[in-house]
């Protein structure tokens, strides 16, 4: 009978389980869609509950406070950004590809990347900030620095500052971003590309943005 019991029990724990996963996974969707939408604005446990359906107490069993929840959207944005980093320098491609790759990963993610997304969280979550710079610093921006390196010594990316480059292509990109509530998402995903494409032909050499040319004839004929 004390065998059943614990099987029942058991049961029960991982169905609780299970089910808390899947309002964990719920709420850092509907975060990060209103970020990704939005920018990083001031936002209630009690507007996340109603969308979700759901109430604050179940919110709260996962996220105690909205800073717990804001830090596990970004950390597991900043996880994923660095992983597909690392499998990009890892493909067979060149440069120049790579950092199309590349540009992809930072649309998804460029509330991570811009100074006026860290900005608007810093002035409700400064030690939060605080962290995600210093994960950001540590080891994404390291890998997109050796992408730069790498670029120089095939002669594809001309001889500009790291620090100059990064800085110029997070200000612009993250204007850019400021202007997405204002379009239809086809719409926006088309002047994102043409921003990142006038910003990656001011870095790279003549070879390097033939071979963008290249990169583009044969993604319109795919």
């Amino acid at each position: 009978m004390l065998a059943n019991d614990n099987k029942h029990n058991l049961m029960r724990n991982t169905k609780k389980q299970i089910t808390r996963s899947e309002v964990e996974e719920k709420l850092i969707n509907l975060l990060d869609e209103k970020l990704s939408r939005n920018g990083f604005e001031k936002f209630s446990m009690d507007e996340l509950a109603s969308e979700l359906h759901i109430s604050k107490k179940t919110i709260y069993k996962s996220f105690p406070t909205k800073e717990e929840l804001i830090r596990k959207l970004y950390l597991e944005k900043l996880n994923y950004a660095y992983s597909v980093i690392v499998t990009n320098i890892q493909a067979q491609s060149n440069i120049v590809e790579k950092f199309v790759e590349l540009s992809k990963m930072i649309q998804e993610h460029l509330v991570l990347f811009n100074d006026v997304s860290m900005l608007q969280l810093k002035h409700y979550h400064p030690k939060l900030v605080n962290e995600l710079i210093s994960f950001r610093n540590e080891r994404v921006i390291p890998l997109i620095k050796l992408l730069l390196r790498v670029g120089r010594k095939k002669k594809l990316v001309n001889d500009i500052d790291d620090e100059i480059i990064i800085k110029v292509f997070t200000t612009s990109l993250g204007e850019i971003t400021q202007l997405k509530k204002n379009y239809e998402q086809i719409e926006y995903q088309k002047i994102y590309k043409t921003a990142f494409e006038m910003l990656l032909n001011g870095i790279l050499t003549k070879r390097g943005r033939q071979l963008l040319i290249n990169k583009r004839i044969k993604n319109e004929s795919n």
